[in-house]
């Protein structure tokens, strides 16, 4: 009879082990899980800031409105409209892609176009192809052709 209840205890004791080495494995599982989302948005939030911290450095992160910042041709320069082909390439930053634009003539301030990308979250967006541009658009058209929208 003491053997039937100490073989009794035996098996409650190691199925209580088995219960609770489970419940545990799967609460550590779920809380890994849930730094690694944690962690993967904290990354995110740092490489948006790291972007537009060093397309702000060295200059005067004074903000204008979009009106402002999009590119509208002067009365002097209406009739002087540049139309060209351009090509964005696999892998290209916004601060080259903006200065690849200037020096065709298709806006007028680089770092207005950059900083103009990397607010409304295009970066990554960017389709590689060759696009035809005309000097008379504004940034959000530009973006628009670029996104494929």
């Amino acid at each position: 009879m003491i053997k039937e209840i100490l073989r009794g205890i035996g098996i409650g004791c190691l199925l209580a082990g088995g219960i609770l080495y489970f419940v545990q494995q799967q609460t550590t599982d779920g809380a890994l899980q849930k730094q690694l989302a944690d962690s993967k948005e904290e990354v995110s939030i740092l490489k948006r800031e790291l972007a537009i911290s060093q397309t702000l450095t060295g200059k005067e992160s004074i903000r204008k409105p979009e009106a402002e910042q999009e590119t509208i041709p002067d009365e002097n320069e209406a009739d002087e409209i540049v139309t060209k082909s351009f090509t964005v390439k696999a892998g290209i930053t916004p601060a080259k892609l903006s200065r690849e634009l200037e020096n065709e003539g298709l806006i007028k301030d680089a770092e207005e176009f950059e900083l103009y990308i990397i607010e409304n979250d295009y970066t990554r967006k960017i389709k590689t192809g060759t696009y035809e541009l005309h000097s008379d658009m504004r940034f959000p058209e530009i973006a628009k052709i670029f996104l494929h929208l």
